[in-house]
C-alpha cells in the first residue's frame, strides 16, 4: 500500500484571481501532486510520495478530474495503480489495482537511458465517461496491448484488446465514443456504450499520433502527431480525416481545445501553434522556451482566456492571454518533468 505524504497547504484569495478554477500539475520525476494558482504561480498544496526506495515507484503520469471537479485520478505506470484523490481534502481515498496492469518481466529501455526490467503493462494515459461512470486507461505493454476499463460505481475492471499498442486515450463529451492513438499511424475509435472497437482510422505515416481533444463548430476531433508534428482533423460523425496540418516545428507534445470550441492548441517541441477551429488554420505559433527541446501539455481556462501549457522539460508552466496571443507574462515553476495534469473548477 503506497501512502501519501502531505507536504504544504497554502489557500490564497486575490482579486487577481479572475478565474474560479486552479492547474492540477503531475511533475514526473519529483514523484508529486500539485495545485497551482493559475495566474501568481502560487504552489496552493502538495504531495509527495514515498519511493519505497526505487525513485521510479511514486512516478506520476498523466490525470483526469471527475466532472463535478471532486475527485482526481493518477496514473503510476511502475507501480501499476490508478491513485485516486478527493481534490477538496487533497488527501488519497484509494489505490486501483489489477491484473490488466500487470505483465511477466521485461526489460525496457527508457528515455533517459536506462534500462529496467519491468513487470507492468503500463498504466499510462487515461480518460473518464462524461457521466463519471467509466475510466479508461491504457495498458500499452500488457501481453494484449490495449485499454482497462474501470466501473466507478460497480468498482468492477475489464479490458479491451486493441492489439496495436498505446499510451494516451480520450472520451469525446458529447457522443461518448473513445479515440485511442495508437504508436505507429492508427487512432482506434470504441463505442462508449458497448466498449466495441467501431472503427480504425488510418491517419499519415509517421505521423505517430499522441494527444486527442474534441472542439470546434461540430465537435471535431484533434489530433497530435509527435512523429512527423502534424495536426489532424476527424469528423466525429464519420470518423473520417477531414485535414492534416503541419506547424513550424515538430516534436513531441499533446493538444487541448478551448471550452468555448473557439480554438485548438498544439504543441510541438518548442511551440505551441494556436488554430482557428472555424477555419482549420494555424494563425500564431507561440515560442515556450529557448531549451534545445520541449514538450508541452496544453489546459484552457474555463472561460477560453488563457492557455496553460505545462512544460516537461523547463519544469514550469508558461500561461498565454488568448485575446492577445501573447504570454502573460508570469512563469510557474513547479517541479521536474511536469507534465500531466487538468483544470480544476472551484465553487
Amino acid at each position: 500500500m503506497v501512502r501519501l505524504l502531505f507536504i504544504q497547504f497554502v489557500f490564497f484569495t486575490s482579486s487577481a484571481f479572475a478565474q474560479n478554477y486552479t492547474i492540477i500539475a503531475l511533475p514526473h520525476t519529483e514523484n508529486k501532486i500539485s495545485e497551482v494558482h493559475p495566474f501568481n504561480g502560487q504552489v496552493l498544496r502538495e504531495y509527495v510520495l514515498p519511493t519505497e526506495g526505487d525513485p521510479w515507484f511514486g512516478e506520476s503520469h498523466e490525470g483526469v478530474i471527475s466532472p463535478d471537479s471532486k475527485i482526481a485520478y493518477v496514473t503510476f505506470p511502475y507501480s501499476m495503480m490508478v491513485m485516486v484523490f478527493d481534490l477538496d481534502t487533497f488527501e488519497p481515498i484509494e489505490e486501483l489495482h489489477t491484473e490488466f496492469f500487470e505483465r511477466p518481466p521485461q526489460v525496457r529501455n527508457f528515455a533517459r537511458g536506462v534500462r529496467k526490467e519491468v513487470t507492468s503493462a503500463d498504466p499510462h494515459g487515461i480518460a473518464l465517461s462524461p457521466d463519471g461512470r467509466k475510466l479508461y486507461i491504457t495498458a500499452g505493454y500488457a501481453e494484449v496491448p490495449g485499454l482497462v476499463v474501470y466501473d466507478t460505481v460497480e468498482k468492477t475492471f475489464k479490458k479491451i484488446d486493441t492489439v496495436i499498442a498505446g499510451n494516451h486515450v480520450a472520451v469525446h463529451q458529447q457522443n461518448s465514443k473513445v479515440y485511442f492513438p495508437t504508436r505507429d499511424r492508427h487512432v482506434i475509435v470504441i463505442d462508449g456504450e458497448t466498449d466495441e472497437i467501431i472503427k480504425v482510422i488510418q491517419l499519415p505515416a509517421g505521423s505517430r499520433p499522441t494527444g486527442v481533444s474534441f472542439g470546434g463548430p461540430n465537435g471535431e476531433v484533434w489530433v497530435n502527431g509527435d512523429g512527423d508534428g502534424s495536426i489532424t482533423v476527424i469528423d466525429t460523425h464519420t470518423d473520417e480525416v477531414i485535414k492534416t496540418m503541419m506547424p513550424r516545428s515538430s516534436g513531441g507534445g499533446r493538444t487541448a481545445t478551448s471550452p468555448d470550441g473557439r480554438w485548438a492548441a498544439s504543441t510541438h517541441g518548442l511551440d505551441v501553434s494556436i488554430i482557428d477551429t472555424t477555419t482549420q488554420e494555424i494563425i500564431a505559433a507561440r515560442r515556450l522556451t529557448t531549451n534545445d527541446s520541449e514538450h508541452g501539455f496544453p489546459l484552457f481556462s474555463p472561460d477560453s482566456n488563457v492557455l496553460h501549457v505545462m512544460n516537461e522539460m523547463s519544469d514550469d508552466i508558461v500561461s498565454f492571454d488568448m485575446r492577445t496571443l501573447e504570454e502573460t507574462g508570469i512563469r510557474t515553476y513547479v517541479g521536474d518533468t511536469v507534465f500531466g495534469g487538468g483544470i480544476r473548477i472551484l465553487d
